[in-house]
């Protein structure tokens, strides 16, 4: 069976970031187990006790304090970590959020969205992580595991039930759900890793937008098997898009939208692949 793991990252309260958003990978359950072995067998052979959390080392805090400014051993480290998720063969899902844009909606568009930006990524990254079914047999669904968080858990199951029924072309390929935290599957170690380096990417892009794109997200999207990424950015033009094509009650703003589509959107986001993440089409797996 399929599995995917997924990991939000950033809030839309949070008033130092422009997006939120959620990532993570599509694999089989033997892929997992794979990794899993291999995870936690370099984790234990650094002298890491406690979960992986990219922030954590990007910053070199809590039980990667000790290595600040040492960064032969740390760039070796994280590129393992890297090469362990590569293994997997998975497809990468994430989905990101202009918090800016969603503010700019009205307030009935944004309660139809569920009031918080989260809702939306989860949308996008279920309907991304399904996907993954859509060219295997018949039979084949997608057990999906979300990194709990308790502000969110209880209405985003309910939200993942309303997709699964409500007749969706992805609703067959949707198998279970479920919620866990990092510490109790290393899955969701290596969605954390994904969803804060997809986050570092467009923030850095109003904040520091010389800045090249960082190696860990050039060596994730890479692992995209066909030139059709399942990473979406929701800007303004995206989020009335799907307001238009939901058919919200409130259709206010629409008008902007002129000819732009879905296809509109994936062509941006090939160019940000080829632009920002240097990828070529022999970069893709087939």
């Amino acid at each position: 069976m399929l599995t995917s793991f997924m990991d939000e990252t950033g809030h839309g309260d949070d008033p130092t970031l422009h997006f939120a958003g959620m990532a993570g990978f599509v694999a089989p359950l033997s892929a997992w187990e794979v990794f899993e072995n291999h995870w936690k067998d370099l984790l234990e052979k650094a002298g890491l006790h406690e979960p992986f959390h990219m922030k954590d080392f990007a910053h070199s805090e809590g039980q990667f304090r000790p290595w600040k400014g040492n960064e032969e051993p740390r760039q070796l480290f994280f590129g393992r970590l890297l090469e362990i998720i590569k293994e997997t063969r998975a497809d990468p899902v994430g989905a990101i959020v202009s918090i800016d844009d969603f503010k700019r909606l009205t307030p009935s568009q944004q309660s139809s969205f569920g009031e918080d930006p989260y809702y939306i990524v989860f949308q996008k990254c279920t309907r991304g992580a399904a996907a993954s079914a859509v060219f295997e047999p018949p039979e084949e669904k997608v057990a999906m595991v979300y990194a709990f968080q308790s502000e969110f858990a209880g209405r985003a199951e309910q939200l993942w039930y309303a997709m699964k029924e409500g007749g969706l072309d992805i609703s067959p390929r949707m198998g279970s759900y479920a919620s866990s935290t990092p510490a109790e599957l290393c899955q969701l170690q290596a969605a954390d890793l994904f969803a804060y380096e997809l986050l570092k990417e467009f923030e850095n892009r109003i904040k520091r937008p010389n800045d090249r794109m960082r190696y860990g997200l050039r060596q994730v999207i890479k692992m995209e098997k066909v030139p059709l990424p399942r990473i979406i950015l929701l800007d303004r033009k995206e989020l009335l898009r799907t307001v238009k094509e939901a058919g919200f009650r409130d259709q206010t703003g629409t008008e902007e939208l002129g000819n732009h589509n879905m296809l509109s959107a994936m062509q941006n986001m090939m160019k940000w692949l080829r632009d920002r993440g240097e990828v070529t089409p022999e970069d893709f797996v087939i």
